[in-house]
């Protein structure tokens, strides 16, 4: 039994005055002759009330409780034994070095029951039952109870010596407690469990029970006390308190016999009220059974009409009857239904699946769902979904009831589904999952086979030009001709897939050397070359295609990653072309995501820096301005030439932070040269179309304090030709802006004598590979010359890049160039006062 918290505090607090007490009596000074005190225990009650207060506070565990029962009930039955006998037997001195002054030792006689009593309930808690323990329990209350009435009464003053219940009034207080918690963790048995019940019993006894306790103790003690105050005789004083306590009990009893035939009263209320709702059940349950049987009928007829083929079975699964939707879907009559005939018309390949689960079923009771196919007598197959539910009455199964659902038109949209999530609507090839989960599958047999498994990206070479001159429809058209190509082009084995606009994929499992990937690419470019019809016009497309080969120790998407890296090495190299992913490509893209993993950090720490190469007036000899070169000083490798960084910072988006930063440097930097000297910084094209690079090139100009005649802006006539619809805005801002523009690379981005026209710039800078050969080419020179007859036509100056050498030089000089840089006049330098020094 658990110990609840309350006994647990009676416990503790019996323990600290029984200690407090044996505290007292070794301070206590006795050999004077001194009384002792009223209030203090004897030291055998200490002892028995502290052993009885454990045994409380352990009563969880029952050999404990029992054993310290025991011990209780041996001292206060020894202590009744020195009475009996008038032999002190030695509990008296049970403990040491107290000095009893002559004092006799002895508990009373009320103590040693009560711990008689007490000791036997630990005892016996666990051999005779609660009802026992209960019943020392209330034997001890008694004892107390009688102690109280003794003292209050003053038959038996607690301090008189030599009473049998001259118990102290903390030994009463603590036997009482005891006793009292032995009960309370019996809140089942007896007085305490009818106090603690929450029904009618419970109340009528509370509030009854503070009248027959405190009722007759308070009529005894004014019966007692008027006696001795000479109102009546004993004689009178007994009749008194006789006629007091029948006139108490029969208060109590009207009391208790209005309570109870007020719940007379509510309980025959309660059976009228059950007999009316009685009443009113039986016909509801009438009025249902007719509601039941017409909807019974109803639901007959809605079988006879549902638009699910309805089937009856009886308790050993044969067709009872049907319904008509059931032979229009499975051809069979009511009659060829019966018994197993339902299932003659299943299709082959699920019959035999179908009837084991419907055996299953009716041996079992287990659930039946299925989706299968019947036959029709046309030779169609129709997909049905089946479910039957059993048919219950008291006596268990007697039927079954199964619905069939027409689902054909449903599977053939699921297969639909199905297929165009795995497949390309517009070629009918399949996509980037099913491709994926093929390829997987591919990786798998090669691993185990020792085999290799090629795969080819294709993308289609001037495939936006069809697009943007045929039409969208013509290039939808070109894009499934294309897949009927390469399905024809590839071998039976192989997987032909599309995963993007114009971007195909072919699977070519079990090959045994990278050279059979190569030849399969080489038949695929020769079947995408040829002209495509169109109605009346005709498109031409190439492929570029890159190759990767894997031998299984790769995994899918690595390997379609390396097949599209090496298709973009092919369209660099100059498209309608293939290129196989081999270690150096693997090498060179390391290094790419190398330097793109750099370049994001390289402006934040400062890592871009801007050189500088003078750029002289080659008919007036002097600097006229310096081009400022980005340059990346890299931690641990040094400096970083633009060709290694610039192509993948332009990739990446990184190059409008680095040419902000190369702008705001060669500004800064162009403050200490002399007004008739200029900067001149390369701009990208992802720098120029953005809407706000007029306001950057502003906000440089204003905080360094250059003055815009001094900045000269390069774009390359590749961007210019990009740029020129979407960025004619910014031309004009920077023209108002005072900033002077220049077409670099001139000669190399087909620009057109419209396109000069249209644009107002100032300088045109002509590429180095025209300068090179200029000396012993002819055709360079009447390039050069061209070119400058047309800046002059329309009022622009030219700056003649890569010059190395006097010869060159002077032939510039003597065709009326402008202007010239290259190594012959100085290599780029970090300082711009030292480039424009040196010429």
């Amino acid at each position: 039994m658990r110990v609840s918290r309350d006994s647990r505090v009676v416990s503790a607090l019996v323990a600290l005055v029984t200690l407090f007490s044996l505290v007292r009596w070794y301070m206590l000074d006795l050999s004077t002759g001194a009384a002792l005190p009223h209030d203090v225990m004897k030291p055998t009650t200490i002892v028995g009330l502290l052993v009885l207060a454990v045994a409380l506070a352990l009563a969880d565990r029952p050999a404990v409780a029992t054993a310290l029962g025991a011990v209780a009930t041996v001292i206060g039955g020894l202590t009744l034994a020195e009475y009996v006998s008038g032999v002190g037997l030695g509990v008296d001195v049970l403990l040491p070095g107290l000095r009893l002054g002559g004092s006799p030792p002895r508990m009373a006689i009320g103590t040693a029951l009560s711990l008689v009593l007490l000791g036997l309930a630990f005892c016996l808690r666990g051999v005779a039952g609660a009802a026992v323990t209960a019943g020392f329990a209330v034997l001890t209350l008694l004892l107390v109870l009688l102690t109280i009435l003794s003292a209050a009464y003053g038959v038996s003053a607690v301090s008189d010596p030599g009473r049998p219940l001259n118990i102290s009034t903390l030994t009463v207080l603590c036997v009482g407690a005891i006793a009292a918690a032995i009960l309370y963790e019996r809140p089942d048995i007896g007085l305490v469990g009818l106090v603690r019940d929450r029904r009618s019993a419970g109340r009528l006894l509370r509030s009854g029970l503070p009248i027959i306790i405190l009722g007759p103790f308070f009529l005894g003690w004014l019966r007692l006390w008027a006696q001795r105050e000479g109102w009546f005789d004993a004689e009178l004083g007994n009749a008194l308190l006789v006629s007091s306590t029948i006139g108490l009990v029969l208060g109590v009893a009207w009391i208790a016999a209005g309570r109870l035939r007020a719940l007379d009263i509510q309980r025959d209320g309660a059976f009228d009220a059950l007999a009316v709702a009685n009443a009113t059940l039986e016909s509801a349950v009438h009025d249902r059974t007719r509601e039941l049987a017409r909807t019974a009928e109803r639901l007959h007829a809605l079988i006879r009409i549902a638009p699910v083929g309805i089937v009856q079975f009886d308790a050993g699964g044969g067709v009872v009857t049907t319904n008509e939707q059931w032979m229009r879907m499975t051809g069979l009559s009511v009659e060829a239904s019966r018994g197993d005939g339902w299932g003659r018309n299943i299709h082959a390949d699920d019959a035999e699946r179908v009837i084991d689960a419907w055996r299953t079923t009716v041996a079992s009771g287990a659930a039946f769902e299925s989706t299968f196919r019947f036959q029709t007598l046309t030779g169609e197959a129709k997909w049905v979904q089946a479910s039957a539910t059993r048919i219950l009455d008291t006596t268990g199964v007697t039927g079954y009831l199964l619905s069939v659902t027409d689902v054909t038109a449903v599977r053939a949209a699921e297969a639909r589904v199905e297929h165009l999530a795995f497949h390309d609507p517009l070629t009918d090839l399949p996509n980037r999952l099913l491709l994926l989960d093929r390829l997987d599958q591919a990786l798998l047999f090669a691993a185990r086979a020792h085999r290799g498994v090629g795969l080819l990206f294709i993308d289609l070479d001037r495939f936006k030009v069809v697009n943007d001159s045929l039409g969208h429809h013509a290039g939808d058209a070109v894009l499934a001709q294309i897949a009927v190509r390469l399905r024809a082009a590839v071998r039976a084995s192989d997987t032909v897939a599309r995963i993007g606009g114009d971007e195909f994929v072919v699977l070519c499992p079990d090959i045994g050397t990278g050279a059979e990937a190569r030849r399969i690419a080489k038949a695929v470019q020769a079947a995408v070359s040829l002209p495509i019809e169109i109605g009346d016009q005709t498109a031409m497309v190439d492929t570029s295609i890159g190759i990767a080969v894997s031998t299984g120790t790769e995994d899918a998407e690595t390997l379609l990653r390396q097949a599209d890296q090496a298709m973009y090495l092919a369209k660099d190299q100059g498209r309608a072309r293939y290129e196989v992913f081999n270690d150096d490509l693997r090498g060179r893209i390391r290094r790419r995501v190398d330097t793109e993993i750099g370049l994001r950090t390289a402006v934040g720490r400062s890592e871009i820096e801007t050189w500088y190469q003078p750029i002289v007036d080659l008919q007036n000899p002097r600097v006229a301005a310096a081009e400022a070169l980005a340059r990346w000083r890299r931690p641990e490798i040094g400096i970083v030439a633009p060709g290694d960084f610039i192509a993948i910072a332009e990739e990446t988006g990184l190059i409008r932070d680095i040419g902000r930063a190369v702008l705001r440097q060669a500004c800064s930097a162009a403050t200490s040269l002399d007004a008739d000297q200029a900067v001149s910084v390369n701009v990208s094209a992802r720098q120029f179309v953005r809407s706000d690079f007029g306001t950057v090139v502003r906000r440089a100009l204003l905080e360094t304090g250059l003055a815009p005649g001094q900045l000269w802006l390069e774009l390359t006539e590749s961007a210019v030709i990009d740029v020129m619809d979407s960025a004619t805005r910014t031309f004009d801002e920077l023209r108002d802006l005072g900033v002077r523009l220049a077409i670099d690379d001139f000669g190399t981005g087909y620009s057109s004598f419209a396109q000069l026209r249209s644009l107002e710039v100032d300088l045109l800078k002509i590429d180095m590979t025209f300068i090179d050969n200029l000396v012993s080419s002819d055709r360079d020179q009447a390039i050069v010359r061209g070119i400058l007859h047309l800046a002059d036509s329309l009022g622009l100056d030219v700056v003649a890049e890569g010059i190395e050498t006097s010869e060159q030089l002077e032939l510039l000089r003597d065709m009326g160039c402008r202007y010239g840089q290259g190594y012959l006049f100085a290599r780029p330098q970090p300082d711009i006062s030292v480039a424009v020094l040196v010429h």
